[in-house]
């Protein structure tokens, strides 16, 4: 008989509940408890969790939780856009209020400072640095695969796709919002992702805290030139451009000190929910997210009726997930940007065949599927909704075609980029909480409600032939994908 194998994890992540654990005998999410070797466990109460449904929703309480923060506002996001003023403004607004309000921002480098007439992410934030030298501190991570001749002869656009800081975290005092947006004017209206928002979670807030600390402290820091900017090194780090591969021992050793030393928390009676934060960060060797989301899917294997709706703006899944998925006995539900809602769509230059590509290793994974005869329980549909674009990403865990009781947020897409080349932070979300898994199966159910299902048909359709240069092309720049 076939069996999905996973190596057991050296790290064990410990705890200990005081009365009931909600992974007790008696607990349908006994079955999961095995995820807690990955990943440390924060508990909590459904009701200090809430999904948001709108990017509109997401602006507003990004702003309004930026305006009550009392100590500190953290942001990681690979840019903030050029022509995002009133964030900025908020910002500037909440450190006129609060003189004790420390702000910190981490964005790539290279996405960064990439300029659009004459404003980047870097000069656009640089004000704040100038007139709050004591409040405001903006990082900046270049990815270290990125050198030499590489970096002087690749374009701007197309050098970001050899790596990125893609971490989307916005924390204020107590509170984390977790998502898969970058801070721009599409995705604050009409570019549909997720986000999620963890009130009163102290632990969880400093943990995302000292992770953001730990990458800026490895990065570029901004900081106030003679014409612009200067971007300087802590002189205790190597260069990631100039000495690369000592930039990464030193990086691999920070990120393995600062998983092995997450505490070991108790839970309590009153608590009805778990956080498990993960990272996937390639260039330093960390791969603990790809690690927790194969044993989930070990877990899966082993059960009956499982539901898992997995979505992903890019549809471009490592070897290892797709076998995964492909020999998982669960009923899986893929949900992806249709070529229309793909952010590349109509663009300029090379990345306007990207919708393409995407749509090439769709065709070729949909065939698979039929192939091995799991057409029935393995479904692919595709968002479409007119003037809008789709980023989304994460999964549903559904017992018995019941509401979902497990979730991922974060900022990883299941890809070969999300694997092997950006650095990606999620947490897994595990609830008996009833209000809160409404409120997830409200989420996945908008989603899906501006989706269409994928067929012959849709493949066979003349504006989804995909031209032989892009067929070629892909199997050579799958991994940027």
């Amino acid at each position: 008989m076939w069996k999905l194998i996973y190596k057991t994890p050296s790290r064990s992540f410990s705890t200990s509940c005081v009365k009931r654990a909600i992974f007790d005998a008696r607990s349908p999410l006994k079955v999961l408890q095995p995820l807690q070797a990955y990943a440390p466990t924060f508990y909590t109460r459904g009701e200090n969790i809430t999904p948001l449904y709108e990017p509109c929703q997401f602006y507003a309480q990004l702003k309004s939780n930026i305006l009550q923060a009392k100590e500190r506002v953290f942001i990681a996001a690979l840019y903030i856009g050029q022509s995002e003023q009133d964030l900025v403004d908020t910002i500037r607004t909440a450190l006129e209020r609060t003189p004790t309000l420390q702000v910190h921002v981490l964005i790539d480098c290279l996405r960064g400072t990439r300029a659009s007439k004459g404003q980047s992410s870097a000069t656009l934030l640089l004000p704040l640095i100038e007139d709050f030298p004591n409040q405001m501190k903006v990082s900046m991570y270049h990815t270290p695969d990125l050198t030499g001749l590489l970096k002087k002869t690749l374009p701007a656009r197309f050098n970001e796709s050899i790596g990125l800081m893609h971490l989307k975290v916005y924390g204020f005092d107590n509170k984390v919002m977790l998502s898969g947006a970058n801070l721009s004017t599409d995705y604050f209206t009409n570019r549909q992702d997720r986000y999620i928002l963890f009130d009163k979670q102290p632990e969880l807030s400093s943990y995302y805290h000292n992770l953001l600390k730990l990458i800026s402290n490895c990065s570029y820091q901004l900081t106030s030139g003679k014409e612009t900017y200067n971007l300087t090194m802590r002189k205790e780090m190597a260069d990631p451009v100039k000495e690369s591969k000592r930039y990464k021992r030193q990086v691999h050793a920070y990120l393995q000190e600062f998983i092995r030393t997450q505490p070991s928390l108790k839970c309590e009676e009153e608590h009805d929910t778990a956080v498990l934060p993960v990272i996937q960060m390639g260039p330093f060797g960390i791969r603990q997210d790809e690690k927790f989301t194969l044993e989930l899917l070990t877990i899966a294997h082993a059960q009956r009726n499982w539901t898992i709706d997995l979505t992903s703006g890019y549809f471009n899944f490592t070897d290892k997930y797709k076998s995964f998925i492909l020999k998982t006995r669960a009923k899986f539900q893929f949900l992806t940007a249709s070529p229309e809602a793909n952010g590349f769509f109509n663009s300029k230059g090379v990345s306007r065949f990207l919708p393409p590509a995407y749509t090439y290793i769709e065709r070729k994974f949909y065939r698979q599927v039929k192939k091995i005869g799991r057409s029935h329980d393995i479904s692919i549909e595709e968002y479409k909704r007119p003037g809008w674009t789709y980023h989304a990403k994460g999964l549903w865990v559904k017992f018995n075609d019941d509401l979902p009781y497990l979730t991922m947020i974060g900022s990883p897409n299941f890809g070969q980029r999300s694997s092997e080349r950006d650095l990606e932070a999620q947490a897994v979300v595990m609830t008996e909480n009833k209000a809160l898994r409404n409120a997830l199966h409200k989420e996945v159910d908008m989603l899906h409600k501006y989706s269409e299902l994928v067929s012959n048909e849709t493949f066979a359709k003349l504006d989804r032939q995909v031209p032989n240069g892009v067929k070629i092309a892909t199997a050579f720049v799958k991994t940027m994908l």
